[in-house]
């Protein structure tokens, strides 16, 4: 959408996500660039003709392993992370002719996200050399870092001390307090290790004795980096963009576990849900008030970006359709792995 321009003349821009906390998310996430490797091979009888084989699967183990030895060499705040989303079959006596894995790289900008694509593709180039498989890169998504805009921030602290936080009854606090018993101590001190960053020594120790958290949290540094990612953050770049986190589960309850589904379909999760709707709607009306709001805001990030965006998402990638996620250009290689990624 950004790169079709949708964002084009707008104004600002308003969000939220859930979380454990209430407060404004002013920080900075990774870039995100993520690929499907498919690799090609030929099959064989494992036991009286392995000689004839070519194993696919052996090429996704061998580029994990080199994906493990890259990991040592890219900024600490980088992340690369995967998923075999092929094995190539459940016959261990067949010589798997095809294997795929799905992979992310993350990093606090986005060209430093492009230099570890481009070496995890020479990476997969290399497991097809070894192996004598052919390897298909095609590329699937990208996401730019997330700039924050104090101006923005500001802006919705002041709507969410008015608007409050959600309003949890003791049935929520708890059904909360039974999901913060399924977690463990490294979870929740984890938990605490970055509330005592983002909200500051005496929230954390409130958060540490109650399940649920009912205070806002001040509005920390923009120049925090927190290590997810979002597709917000291409919005970021284009328009002033403002974004929340209200609370939707117990606090320590860590993000895409079953803790944290189930809690979003709870009370819990529809609490937090009015309370974010609260706070930008009270936001859009504090804007339409505020007439220099837009100027001080579009300022700021002309400052940060010098008016500058180039999308990560490639003009041939298209939405995804099916199991293999998104659609698009290839850069195919050949059986002796060469080929450009896209």
């Amino acid at each position: 959408m950004a790169r079709a321009g949708a964002f084009d003349g707008v104004d600002l821009a308003l969000t939220w996500h859930p979380g454990e906390v209430n407060c404004v998310l002013q920080a900075r996430t990774l870039a995100n660039l993520s690929a499907y490797f498919r690799f090609t091979g030929k099959a064989a009888h494992a036991a009286s003709a392995p000689h004839l084989g070519r194993s696919a699967l052996d090429a996704v183990e061998l580029m994990n392993i080199g994906a493990n030895f890259l990991r040592e060499h890219v900024a600490s705040e980088a992340r690369i992370h995967y998923a075999i989303t092929d094995a190539g079959g459940i016959a261990p006596n067949v010589v798997q002719d095809h294997a795929e894995s799905h992979y992310f790289c993350r990093a606090p900008r986005v060209a430093q996200a492009w230099e570890i694509y481009e070496r995890l593709c020479d990476i997969a180039r290399g497991a097809a050399l070894m192996t004598g498989t052919a390897c298909e890169i095609r590329f699937a998504e990208g996401l730019s870092d997330y700039i924050p805009n104090k101006a923005m921030g500001e802006l919705l602290q002041r709507c969410m001390e008015r608007a409050g936080v959600p309003a949890f009854e003791e049935a929520d606090r708890e059904l909360a307090r039974r999901f913060r018993a399924t977690l463990s101590p490294a979870e929740l001190g984890s938990a605490l290790a970055q509330a005592r960053f983002t909200q500051g020594k005496e929230i954390a120790r409130r958060l540490e004795e109650e399940a649920l958290c009912e205070l806002v949290g001040p509005l920390f540094p923009a120049d925090a980096l927190l290590p997810g990612s979002t597709d917000v953050g291409d919005v970021s770049q284009i328009v002033p963009t403002g974004q929340v986190v209200c609370a939707c589960t117990a606090f320590g309850t860590v993000p895409h576990t079953w803790q944290f589904t189930a809690q979003a379909a709870s009370s819990i999760g529809h609490e937090g849900m009015l309370a974010a709707a609260k706070v930008l709607g009270l936001a859009c009306v504090e804007a339409f008030r505020d007439s220099g709001l837009v100027s001080r805001a579009k300022a700021e990030l002309q400052e940060r970006t010098g008016g500058t965006y180039e999308c990560p998402m490639p003009t041939g990638i298209l939405p995804g359709v099916g199991a293999s996620g998104a659609a698009g250009a290839d850069g195919g290689a050949g059986a002796d792995g060469t080929g450009a990624a896209p």
